[in-house]
């Protein structure tokens, strides 16, 4: 295909324009994660706070079931208590009331348990208080800085759609068959598709080229590649010229 020193102005100023481009985009790229990562860091700590919350209603929970157990066992010890006056024998008269001391010490075995839940009851819910508190803060700072994240993003994306706008105009004088070259290298992940030679090597991979290839570059007749890296190849001075 053929190449001019007007395509290749064009393609070299298209490409510091793809630079720019690339550069706007690592900087709309940088933000999400970093929207991400706070709103991260704000679930873990809700996630705390609803722990706490469990941890506490548990304990609660596991309170209350004592409380009951302690009612039904003072119930059975009253209800044993008024059958003693029924008994008839001394034998039967000591088993309940062996069954009414042990009903009594295990309601006491209990209340024990009650009161050491009562006290994990009360850490727990210090330490939800505490959490609610921390969670307050970091909310706060949380949407503070979503909210410049998102300002960020927005600025970002508007300097990208500049670039892009710019890009496309850089675009519009590289002929069609030289811009799907061009743009095929970048494909491939090449962002400096066009390359000077410097010295009879290739800009980018720095192979030495083979004599023919230089003279063909120095021609500007034709588009020429690297035979290593495949970019386009150009004489700085061809530019240098075009640009003068």
């Amino acid at each position: 295909m053929a190449m001019t020193k007007e395509t290749l102005i064009a393609l070299v100023a298209l490409q510091e324009k793809d630079k720019v481009l690339d550069a706007r985009q690592k900087d709309v790229d940088a933000v999400p994660p970093r929207i991400a990562a706070v709103k991260s860091d704000l679930a873990e700590e809700k996630k705390r706070m609803d722990a706490a919350k469990a941890k506490t209603l548990e304990l609660e929970k596991r309170k209350k079931s004592k409380e009951l157990d302690a009612a039904a066992k003072e119930e059975a010890a009253r209800k044993h208590g008024g059958q003693l006056n029924d008994v008839k024998s001394n034998d039967a008269y000591k088993a309940l009331q062996a069954e009414i001391a042990k009903e009594k010490a295990i309601v006491g075995d209990i209340e024990t348990e009650i009161l050491q839940l009562m006290e994990e009851i009360d850490t727990s819910r210090g330490e939800e208080k505490a959490l609610a508190a921390e969670l307050k803060k970091i909310e706060e700072f949380s949407k503070s800085d979503l909210e410049k994240l998102e300002a960020e993003l927005s600025h970002a994306k508007g300097e990208h759609a500049a670039a892009k706008a710019a890009r496309d105009a850089a675009a519009a004088p590289v002929p069609a068959d030289v811009l799907r070259v061009y743009d095929h290298i970048r494909s491939r992940g090449k962002p400096d598709a066009a390359v000077p030679v410097v010295d009879g090597h290739c800009g980018a991979c720095q192979i030495t080229l083979a004599p023919s290839l230089v003279a063909e570059v120095a021609k500007l007749k034709s588009l020429a590649v690297c035979e290593s890296c495949q970019r386009i190849l150009y004489k700085p001075e061809h530019v240098a010229a075009a640009a003068a």
